[in-house]
């Protein structure tokens, strides 16, 4: 095992430093940039949530009835209170008791969560989200009001840097430099040993299946390119997905302690600075202006993630029918519920010593998530789950760099509850490594040497495919043909998507499209600026929600209409003769990705 001797713990001197620079840093912004204001945290969650966009309060009219409802925010209060729960496996364990607020149109709970938490000492979170109903999960999710990046360890030095480089990307000298320059924030939060950055929205994104993965991808994306060595002091990245929770303006820092009778005169509450436009109000992004930064270290350009936003990273249904006939019969035309693998335990043991090895600090929580998910797809019982995830407790203690950041059997236990999440099992590869800060690596040849791997699978084509039946006897124009019906029925698509859609290479879609005939050449536009699948992802807000300029309310139409791709599938059932229903995508649940106790915040 690696040496990962446990870093001293923080003393009395050490949380004095700390809360002496986070008003140092207050002192930076309040004093040295005049671009940057002070902000109360009502006049925040105005800007986030404006007059009108959410619920009045008292209303009663049921926001899933046509015409009706609209969404609210919610805030959640940790209290200082604790309850006994039990695991499934009959373990008590204390938790602390959370309570949940709804945060109206009049905003008065903003105000009475911050006068309140600051006389109990108690954490207060929100989300830059709006949902529809008081649950606070993914699938009531609507609109997404901001991205807010998580920056932790954000030092005095660190905190000039990142300014400077707000500054450069606004600088026309600077802002196409990418490497020295950041994205413009619309609310800078200081949050005690960190910073929050907030990147208001000029128009909230509603949170429809097809779009969640594309949002996302860009939020990954956006904190792989903020997160560098300049304006943070610790090395790994944090993820955090689009529903996490934040610390609210106002109310309480760690660096008030923990305890609700903390000996701590000073209140050391979470503080918003705000960056004004030209205009004189609070400076507010495009999703165009986002995806200039989103991608520039990722290795994904522009019209990558433009590609996700219209795919949903999913095979259209046109062409899955094709590949995959006995899928589309079972699970479009019959309804049958989907199926998944069993993996051998060996996946399951190969990530507990992954564990064992390579966790880090702030990635510990999510290392233990992603064991249960490894369990649930092996077929591991919980019980046996639960006593390795608290076997590695006193390991993951010891990775402990921060006094207020310890690992607790409490949160192994709350890590592991994902074990009974319908759909654990389906976290991808990148979402893993940017979690856990773990590479996984790709599984070739089933172990087995490049030549043995090659005499194995030709053995296998030649059963599957007798006489040589496997063989193109056609030659290239067959694939010719292919590219150009492609291109002809998807007139916008660029070179890198139709390569992507038919598995060839670029090179070869290009060859194909250039010796076209001349009426094929003709339908076939690649547009590298992707500005169709930007109408096209406007089109698709404006199917959620409008403004109306009445009284300067705001209608949300709960019915959306179907999109061109639900229309093609519903007619493709139709034609097939059977009374098969496409199942309705647009409530369909998806997990939320955020918890509480990954020591984040």
């Amino acid at each position: 095992m690696a040496d990962r001797r446990k870093k001293p713990e923080h003393d009395d001197a050490w949380w004095a430093d700390q809360r002496h620079a986070y008003i140092e840093k207050n002192d930076i912004l309040l004093s040295d940039y005049p671009s940057w204001e002070w902000v109360s945290p009502y006049d925040f969650w105005r800007t986030i949530f404006p007059e009108g966009f959410l619920q009045p309060r008292g209303e009663e009219v049921p926001w899933h009835e046509k015409g009706g409802g609209h969404p609210n925010g919610i805030a959640i209060q940790i209290t200082n209170r604790t309850k006994t729960v039990k695991t499934k496996t009959g373990r008590k364990r204390d938790v602390p008791v959370v309570e949940r607020f709804t945060l109206t149109d009049d905003l008065d709970g903003v105000m009475e969560r911050v006068v309140d938490s600051n006389r109990k000492n108690e954490s207060v979170f929100c989300a830059p989200v709006s949902f529809f109903g008081k649950s606070r999960v993914a699938e009531n999710a609507r609109f997404l009001h901001a991205f807010a990046i998580d920056l932790d360890g954000v030092g005095v030095q660190e905190l000039k840097n990142m300014l400077k480089q707000f500054r450069n990307g606004r600088d026309p000298k600077f802002a196409a430099d990418k490497w020295v320059s950041l994205p413009q924030p619309t609310f800078l939060v200081n949050s005690g040993t960190g910073f929050h950055l907030y990147y208001v929205l000029d128009q909230p994104i509603p949170l429809i299946p097809r779009i969640v993965p594309f949002v996302q991808e860009i939020k990954a994306m956006l904190t792989d390119y903020i997160w560098r060595d300049t304006v943070s002091t610790l090395e790994d990245v944090q993820h955090q997905g689009i529903y996490q929770p934040f610390r609210m303006p106002g109310t309480p820092t760690k660096l008030n302690g923990k305890a609700a009778g903390s000996k701590i005169k000073d209140k050391y509450e979470a503080v918003a600075f705000v960056h004004n436009g030209e205009d004189g109000k609070p400076w507010r992004c495009s999703l165009d202006y986002l995806l200039g930064y989103a991608g520039v270290r990722g290795g994904k350009d522009r019209a990558e993630l433009i590609e996700l936003m219209r795919t949903a990273g999913r095979t259209p249904i046109e062409r899955a029918k094709k590949l995959w006939p006995e899928w589309y019969q079972a699970r479009i035309v019959e309804g049958k519920a989907p199926g998944r693998w069993t993996c051998k335990r060996d996946l399951y043991d190969w990530w507990l010593g992954e564990v064992k090895t390579k966790a880090t600090d702030h990635h510990r929580y999510w290392c233990l998530n992603v064991l249960a998910a490894y369990a649930k797809k092996c077929g591991i019982p919980y019980e046996e789950l639960e006593a390795d995830a608290l076997a590695l407790v006193p390991t993951l203690e010891d990775l402990t760099e921060r006094e207020d950041n310890h690992f607790t059997e409490e949160h192994a236990l709350a890590a592991i509850e994902a074990y009974y999440d319908p759909i654990i099992h389906k976290l991808t590869r990148d979402r893993i490594e940017r979690r856990t800060a773990i590479e996984l690596p790709k599984n070739k040849r089933n172990g087995r040497p490049q030549k043995q791997h090659v005499e194995v699978m030709n053995a296998v084509r030649e059963i599957d495919h007798p006489n040589g039946s496997w063989r193109n006897k056609d030659g290239a124009p067959t694939k010719a043909d292919l590219v150009r019906e492609y291109a002809a029925a998807h007139p916008d698509a660029s070179h890198s998507a139709i390569a992507r859609e038919l598995g060839i290479s670029r090179t070869t879609v290009i060859k194909w499209l250039h010796d076209a005939p001349e009426e094929v050449a003709e339908t076939e536009r690649p547009n590298g600026s992707c500005d169709s699948a930007m109408v096209e992802f406007r089109d698709a807000i404006r199917t959620c929600f409008e403004f109306a300029a009445v009284d300067g309310t705001l209608v949300l139409p709960i019915e959306r209409a179907p999109s061109e791709r639900e229309k093609r599938e519903r007619e493709t059932v139709k034609s097939s003769g059977t009374t098969g229903k496409i199942p309705d995508g647009s409530r369909e649940p998806f997990p939320i990705d955020d918890r509480l106790t990954n020591g984040h915040n």
